[in-house]
């Protein structure tokens, strides 16, 4: 999860050549976004020295996972319930919750292999 997180707070310098120019106005295109019911400001992670050194090879234990078992630890990774998970996936939060400890799993055998 600090792995995620050290991602997302890392300045990408190269991400300014995607930036496509639009006169239309951004919107949100996902439903976890569009409707965040917490809508105070979080304080930012702060990565420290040792999560930045670390980070890619953390990810690198997760990249063999499938598009689903990645987007619900990405998600994860912002503290969203799995209830909201389940919702996403059209499944019980208690199925999210297998999926996320078996998604756990996988990246810890992977780390230890």
């Amino acid at each position: 999860m600090r792995g995620m997180k050290t991602l997302r707070a890392v300045p990408d310098r190269e991400r300014r050549f995607f930036i496509v120019k639009s006169s239309s106005p951004d919107y949100v295109r996902e439903y976890l976004d569009a409707y965040d019911p917490d809508d105070d400001i979080q304080p930012r992670f702060q990565p420290s020295p040792r999560d930045i050194s670390d980070y890619l090879t953390a990810l690198a234990w997760v990249r063999h996972l499938d598009r689903a078992a990645w987007r619900i630890l990405w998600w994860r990774s912002f503290d969203v319930s799995f209830g909201l998970i389940g919702k996403q996936i059209g499944r019980s939060d208690e199925t999210a919750r297998k999926r996320f400890e078996t998604a756990i799993t996988d990246a810890w055998i992977a780390a230890n292999t």
